[in-house]
């Protein structure tokens, strides 16, 4: 049994003329360049999609390196917006010379001309490209890479292709970084607020606890700052808390974590700190507060009482809290100005 088709009733459809009159290597070529551009096309999508990934800012860095890490040898990406002080960076350097090209590129992204940071790049075999962000030029990506591409090369020219792609997605996380910081601090004074330190005091027991180290808790409130206050004004009020708390700031160490946790109330967490050193360091912080000489008259003058509470293992946080808020109204009725434990 067989099968018979016919095929004089179907017509060959019409070709295009234009496919003729092209020579085939006219065609190749357009062939190729579409499969470049394809090819680009997915490479900035994949870069819109791992920045889309993530608002921090760090983050950002460190994908927009890894996508370029195929095209171009680079050592560090960099970015900084004018006015703020901290320079997000992608390094890719581990060996000896990582710091010096961290504070290189600090330099370089402060002043492209510095000469000190661009000889120091230069002896490591590294050069540096940096590009103003948007029309004002307030933000700046700096890039340093091992091979000088100002010949023109297809790596860096992407680099330049998607910078205004870059910007927006580097602004959205500036943007969101600054109200994450704005909502873990208290916008009068600048320390942390009640919520961050409870956070953070938390993690402290659990460490103190861990590694069997001394941890004080204290709290101090101001005395007479309500009368303060009340005569000289609300906004004399703000000037009066923020002069305490860069007071406070001034005398503790990086590790130490101080907090204003009320209007006029403060709280201040010293890890692997002993009961006695803490005594000594709010004795000092008594006097300081009483050197301001803030207040309306020699019967209300400004200072603060101090509770110390020294963690002991089993206590929960609130305990803990308890013993220092006692030890705070013990100060108050003993005199104020004054610590108590």
């Amino acid at each position: 049994m067989g099968i018979s088709v016919s095929l004089s009733s179907r017509r060959i459809p019409e070709i295009n003329p234009a496919l003729f009159a092209r020579h085939p290597t006219d065609l190749q070529e357009e062939i190729e360049d579409y499969k470049r551009e394809t090819l680009r096309l997915s490479r900035i999508y994949d870069l819109h999609r791992k920045l889309g990934e993530t608002l921090d800012l760090d983050s950002m860095l460190e994908a927009f390196s890894r996508w370029l890490a195929p095209k171009v040898d680079h050592e560090l990406v960099a970015y900084r917006q004018c006015g703020r002080s901290r320079m997000p960076m992608a390094c890719s350097c581990h060996g000896p010379h990582r710091q010096k090209l961290l504070d290189a590129a600090k330099r370089l992204l402060e002043d492209p001309q510095n000469r000190e940071a661009c000889e120091g790049i230069s002896r490591l075999g590294l050069v540096f490209r940096r590009w103003d962000l948007g029309d004002a030029g307030n933000d700046s990506l700096l890039l340093i890479h091992r091979i000088d591409f100002r010949e023109g090369i297809s790596g860096m020219d992407e680099v330049e292709s998607i910078l205004d792609d870059l910007r927006g997605p580097l602004e959205r996380a500036v943007a969101y970084e600054d109200l994450y910081e704005q909502a873990r601090k208290d916008a009068l004074t600048g320390l942390v607020n009640r919520r961050v330190f409870m956070e953070r005091a938390e993690q402290e027991r659990v460490q103190a606890d861990r590694y069997g180290v001394p941890l004080v808790l204290a709290c101090l409130d101001l005395d007479y700052f309500k009368e303060i206050n009340d005569s000289l004004g609300h906004g004399e009020g703000d000037i009066v808390l923020r002069k305490v708390s860069q007071t406070f700031s001034g005398m503790i160490r990086d590790a130490d974590l101080l907090a204003r946790t009320g209007g006029d109330e403060f709280a201040l967490i010293l890890p692997n700190t002993a009961l006695l050193n803490a005594r000594q360091l709010m004795d000092r912080i008594c006097e300081s507060v009483r050197a301001l000489k803030i207040g309306v008259c020699e019967s209300t003058m400004l200072g603060v009482s101090i509770g110390l509470a020294q963690w002991e293992k089993g206590d929960s946080f609130a305990t803990w809290w308890e013993k220092a808020d006692a030890a705070l109204y013990r100060a108050k009725a003993g005199g104020r100005s004054q610590v108590a434990v």
